[in-house]
């Protein structure tokens, strides 16, 4: 979601158009869940993705019309009409998409949101979706609500409305799922779409060898963050690793003195040998990360397991770490190696946090 809203803060500062279509309502089955972004720009080129081909047909055709009017819209598909089947969708759901052109004034609020994407912090971005009669002029439609307490932007409602987002605020930050909420102001009824704000979930890479440099762009593609660490500047470097956010050489037994580790963390350790998957996984299982995920084969995970319980490590600390890496698909080469580990990524990404 991040890769959108930079998207949009580039576009805003060019003084460029765009709509940005939002799934807000599934009934049913569809390809995309709820929260899922489409951004089209003024030049006809788009990002991200709400669904089927023929779904983002339509929505990009509307968007068009919606860059010259500058007004909001509600799109509803009904993904078993004959329509959508013609387009070789059988999905058997409903959904609504949300269009909203953004202009410049809401160009602080995408920029607080991709900072806090990349550098921490949480809050609820709120979005007024529909409000019954006309809308006033003057009023403010988009608030971003930080939960260290300032707000950037404002929100037809004012303070009342504000401390009822606040309230949601907590079960959504920690669901990480958007919503829309019902209320009123001034006796008209509203909806509000909900969306928490959080750090982008970052897939650290611990080692620079053969399974990272296949693994490395299947992550960024899946829409991760991309941090390799190795202690070997050969390894690690930017020609080896061109499409990493980032690419740190250190020491592994001292690697994590400079990493800040969140729960939107996925550790992957694919290190040179098993002296050093030790020192990684002995300072992984005391973070807060999302994942942990080690490679090697059963009898060395046991051996490095039996070596970190006699340092005081728990059993149930130890349960959390995935190992064997990589959801079980017979994989052998590096290549395919790859390719499992980012589907358990995926996995759990889609998991909630509390699983």
């Amino acid at each position: 979601m991040e890769d959108i809203y930079s998207e949009i803060v580039k576009v805003l500062k060019k003084k460029e158009k765009c709509v940005l279509a939002t799934l807000i309502n599934r009934i049913g089955s569809a390809p995309r869940a709820v929260g899922a972004k489409y951004l089209v720009k003024q030049d006809g080129t788009s990002l991200g993705s709400i669904g089927g081909g023929c779904v983002e047909a339509e929505v990009w055709q509307k968007a068009q019309e919606i860059l010259e009017e500058s007004k909001r819209e509600i799109l509803h598909f009904d993904l078993t009409s004959e329509q959508l089947a013609e387009g070789g969708l059988v999905c058997g759901g409903n959904i609504d998409i949300f269009l909203e052109p953004l202009r410049k004034d809401v160009l602080n609020i995408y920029e607080e949101a991709a900072r806090i994407g990349q550098k921490g912090g949480s809050a609820i971005l709120a979005t007024l979706v529909s409000v019954e009669g006309d809308f006033p002029e003057g009023e403010g439609w988009k608030i971003l609500l930080k939960t260290s307490g300032e707000n950037v932007g404002s929100l037809l409602g004012g303070a009342e409305l504000e401390k009822k987002i606040l309230s949601e605020g907590h079960v959504l930050l920690k669901g990480k799922k958007p919503k829309v909420l019902a209320a009123s102001s001034e006796h008209r009824r509203m909806e509000i779409l909900l969306e928490p704000i959080f750090p982008e979930s970052t897939v650290y890479i611990f080692g620079g060898g053969h399974i990272s440099e296949q693994l490395a762009p299947l992550v960024k593609n899946v829409h991760f963050r991309v941090v390799v660490i190795d202690d070997r500047e050969m390894f690690a470097n930017r020609g080896r690793f061109p499409e990493a956010d980032e690419v740190i050489v250190s020491e592994f037994e001292k690697c994590f003195e400079q990493l800040s580790m969140n729960d939107s963390c996925y550790i992957v350790i694919v290190t040179r040998g098993h002296l050093y998957d030790g020192f990684v996984l002995e300072q992984a299982i005391k973070t807060n990360a999302r994942y942990i995920g080690m490679i090697g084969s059963k009898k060395k995970i046991r051996t490095l397991y039996q070596g970190l319980m006699k340092k005081g490590i728990s059993k149930e600390m130890l349960s959390r770490v995935h190992a064997p890496i990589g959801l079980e698909i017979n994989s052998e080469t590096p290549e395919e190696i790859a390719v499992s580990i980012v589907a358990e990524l995926i996995k759990v990404r889609g998991e909630s946090p509390s699983r």
